[in-house]
């Protein structure tokens, strides 16, 4: 399959100034792109018009005057163009197809079940994406690339899974994911840390334009964290996720997987909360969940607890409360103007999200809390990932 990842990464500087000022803020007229890109509206005149000839870039609209002419606004090619985003992670995998504005055409995900080996996983995705194609009929030709992103510990340079735990399949040690794609698809991958290309995705499109510092959280069956410092992200060794995760918060605690006692994780996780509401119930404990206890999931748990489940509620509240305290201490450490709480236990339930801020907001210093917008889910929500993805694609362009 060709593709037109080339055809971009292989434009000039001045037309990779065009492309991304229209990307981020089209449509606009060739004055606004002159300010914004710095470029002489001489030089922008005839840099332009390759980048129309190719339909990289079209004329939109007639603005409004401001004295003489109604300005052409041109934008970058909405209906040409398409990106793949694809979300790995441990609980589900998502793939999405958007335009070059990351407005999603096509959406759909499958849960990551015992079956869900390696091979398997990349069939699956692959079949959503030939059906995506048919559906939009769409051509092989238009595709700009694909972007993934993925549990850790991350080789990226090489694209190899390295020993992410937790997977309901095996098989998921030292798996060259990029190759396997690259193989299937026929197009070349960006990876990236899930978390990594969420906090990319807010700080370039989402809620975070504009903030410097940002904070994303994914809770789910691991604690996931993507951070923005100065406008950069930051990466750690091996490009794992889990350092807040496996902050200690009680050295006499509960035993996590880590080897260590008291890690936020152990409490505040998906596995941790399923294990203390199993055995509570197996203690005798009432709830009006009415499956057997092997059977009760967190998603069965968050809706009891909405429903006013006494036990629910107090497991909910007492795992958000272990996540506030940590990241209390996280956001003492990094200074974030910008917290976003996302990933399936924020998804499915609005209890631990309020109690964590709750909680929050009692141990913050109140003149940091002031400096500090919290959101539930970002901009992006349950896509993040996903459209981060496909952040990365026009980042690495």
């Amino acid at each position: 399959m060709k593709n037109n990842l080339n055809i971009l990464k292989n434009l000039s500087i001045e037309e990779k100034k065009i492309f991304y000022s229209l990307q981020k803020h089209g449509p606009i007229s060739k004055s606004e792109i002159s300010i914004l890109t710095n470029i002489k509206l001489t030089t922008l005149n005839y840099t332009i018009e390759p980048l129309v000839k190719h339909g990289i870039i079209v004329q939109k609209c007639i603005g409004e005057s401001t004295g003489g002419r109604k300005p052409i606004l041109y934008d970058v090619n909405l209906r040409e163009f398409y990106i793949i985003g694809i979300d790995l992670s441990r609980v589900y995998t998502q793939v999405i197809i958007t335009n070059l504005k990351m407005e999603i055409l096509y959406k759909e995900m499958f849960i990551m079940d015992v079956f869900c080996s390696p091979d398997e996983t990349v069939r699956r995705i692959d079949d959503i994406v030939n059906k995506a194609y048919v559906n939009l009929s769409l051509s092989y030709t238009k595709l700009v690339g694909i972007g993934l992103g993925t549990v850790g510990p991350l080789d990226i340079e090489n694209g190899i899974m390295i020993s992410p735990i937790n997977f309901s399949a095996p098989g998921w040690s030292n798996v060259p994911i990029k190759a396997i794609l690259e193989s299937k698809l026929k197009c070349p991958i960006v990876v990236e840390n899930g978390v990594n290309a969420a906090v990319t995705g807010e700080y370039f499109y989402g809620v975070g334009k504009g903030i410097e510092n940002i904070a994303y959280l994914n809770l789910g069956i691991g604690i996931r964290t993507g951070t923005v410092l100065s406008g950069k992200l930051i990466k750690t060794i091996n490009d794992e996720e889990d350092a807040l995760g496996h902050m200690i918060v009680d050295i006499n605690g509960e035993e996590c997987k880590c080897g260590n006692l008291g890690c936020v994780e152990s409490y505040s996780s998906i596995n941790a909360i399923i294990k203390k509401f199993s055995s509570e119930v197996k203690k005798g404990s009432f709830t009006i969940i009415s499956k057997d206890v092997q059977d009760i999931g967190y998603r069965d748990i968050c809706l009891a607890a909405e429903k006013n489940d006494t036990l629910a509620k107090e497991i909910i509240t007492n795992a958000a409360l272990i996540l506030g305290t940590g990241l209390v201490n996280y956001i003492n450490l990094i200074n974030p103007g910008l917290v976003i709480l996302s990933g399936p236990l924020i998804i499915n339930s609005k209890l631990f999200y309020d109690e964590c801020i709750n909680i929050i907001f009692k141990k913050l210093h109140p003149d940091r809390r002031k400096k500090i917008i919290f959101s539930r889910g970002g901009f992006f929500k349950e896509n993040a990932i996903s459209i981060g993805a496909v952040a990365l694609v026009i980042e690495d362009i």
